[in-house]
């Protein structure tokens, strides 16, 4: 494939993770990973990509993302511009799909391929936490509507990839759903992990020895002390709030596998 379009941030990642950056003819104006892509054609958003833009480019593949872009595909097969669909709801997925495009690249020696070396780490997180009983960890998404991954979501078989025991009270197809602040405190997690922090900011429990005055962990449990009811749950009294930054574990690639090392590392913290 000579020229491949991305119609998503995690898409362009991984493609620029699997070497095939140079291959890369558009890109969509989230798409923010690695540097290079602020100098590739964009060819609009990623809800609403343009398909006629698309098509003037003369791709030999796009890569889009499940339902978020299947209105579009039968535009792109009436234009005969083949499509490669990531649609992962676990970990395993997200590797698999990195496999398939590399083979769809001329890839073939997946086991010493950047592949290969994310699965290497991820085997290595297992074994340091196996031995460990998983401590109840939740996954907050958001205020208000309050939600938190299902068992549909990678980011939940993430937190278990970690080491942890993620929050699961609902029977959904859906890979996110709404809880409520009773269910919370039912959970009683002993581990929270939230959206914020830097991105070359490495877990520390309680902050110790940051250099920030007031570090983005340490702002995020004041808040959440501050929250009527959250200073019931055993995260919020232990202060085991972990900020990940959105990019290590919002986006289905590569570097989901340094978010999971990062909360196997807190976890372990916690423990």
């Amino acid at each position: 494939m000579k020229r491949i379009i991305s119609l998503a941030p995690s898409a362009t990642e991984i493609l620029f993770f699997l070497g095939l950056g140079e291959r890369v003819a558009g890109v969509t104006e989230q798409c923010d990973f690695p540097g290079k892509t602020s100098e590739i054609e964009k060819i609009g958003s990623f809800m609403y990509p343009d398909a006629e833009k698309i098509a003037s480019l003369k791709p030999d593949l796009v890569v889009a993302c499940g339902e978020i872009h299947e209105r579009f595909q039968n535009e792109f097969k009436n234009k005969k511009i083949p499509v490669f669909t990531l649609s992962p709801r676990t970990v395993e997925d997200i590797l698999q799909d990195m496999e398939k495009l590399a083979c769809l690249n001329g890839q073939i020696d997946l086991k010493n391929s950047p592949v290969g070396l994310l699965r290497k780490r991820l085997e290595d997180i297992e074994r340091d936490t196996q031995d460990n009983p998983p401590p109840r960890v939740f996954r907050l998404m958001g205020e208000s509507p309050m939600s938190t991954p299902t068992p549909g979501s990678y980011q939940y078989h993430a937190i278990i990839r970690a080491g942890g025991e993620p929050m699961n009270i609902h029977t959904t197809q859906e890979a996110y759903a709404q809880v409520t602040l009773r269910e919370v405190v039912a959970f009683d997690p002993q581990v929270i992990i939230t959206c914020g922090g830097n991105r070359d900011q490495e877990p520390k429990k309680r902050c110790t020895g940051c250099r920030l005055k007031n570090p983005p962990c340490q702002r995020v449990i004041d808040d959440m002390k501050a929250w009527k009811g959250w200073e019931k749950i055993s995260a919020v009294k232990n202060e085991n709030v972990l900020p990940l930054p959105c990019d290590l574990i919002c986006r289905p690639g590569p570097r989901l596998v340094t978010g999971i090392m990062r909360m196997a590392k807190f976890i372990n913290l916690c423990g």
